[in-house]
């Protein structure tokens, strides 16, 4: 678990849009970001269902994310190896300072993934192993910055929190991913 401050830009925002909120993860494939400020928005991921809740709206959105969550927690479990890894991103490390977290710099080898991500940008904690700092950036130059903070690494997290129970009145609209069921990244 964590906190999370993240900053998006883009070419339709005046100014960057920093958001605050805590992030839970439990293996194999369970995620619940909880964006507190500016807009309060419970995003739960569980096997391979996502329920996003616009709690200001009073509007959800649920999706089948199929085969793509398999994929993104085999990396978020740890059980990918780096060979998988470097099979759909050419990866170059950057030693840091001492005290830093090692930065590893993440291109997309095949066009379907490129399609969604030019480059992502991933610092680890030398002392957790784990991702502290995150960043995307898209195809037309938008970025999303994830910074997490006080870290907690094996605490016990209750189930019920992956369990996102919407109150009477919460209009639920189904959405299609599309994608979700594709052949693999290595397609195009």
């Amino acid at each position: 678990e964590a906190e999370f401050v993240q900053e998006k830009e883009s070419e339709f925002l005046t100014r960057p849009e920093i958001s605050h909120g805590t992030f839970s993860y439990q293996r194999p494939d369970r995620v619940r970001w909880e964006y507190r400020s500016p807009n309060p928005i419970t995003l739960v991921l569980d096997g391979d269902e996502m329920v996003t809740w616009y709690r200001d709206l009073e509007r959800a959105e649920r999706a089948r994310v199929g085969r793509v969550s398999t994929q993104v927690f085999h990396y978020l479990s740890a059980s990918g190896s780096l060979d998988s890894l470097l099979g759909y991103f050419s990866v170059t490390f950057t030693a840091p300072a001492p005290g830093e977290p090692w930065r590893l710099e993440l291109k997309p080898r095949y066009p379907r993934i490129a399609r969604r991500l030019s480059g992502m940008t991933l610092w680890i904690d030398r002392a957790l192993y784990l991702p502290v700092r995150v960043a995307f950036v898209e195809p037309n130059g938008d970025q999303t910055r994830y910074r997490l903070e006080s870290l907690r690494r094996n605490v016990p997290i209750p189930a019920e929190r992956f369990a996102l129970e919407l109150p009477a009145g919460v209009e639920v609209r189904e959405v299609d991913l599309g994608g979700a069921h594709g052949n693999g990244a290595g397609d195009d």
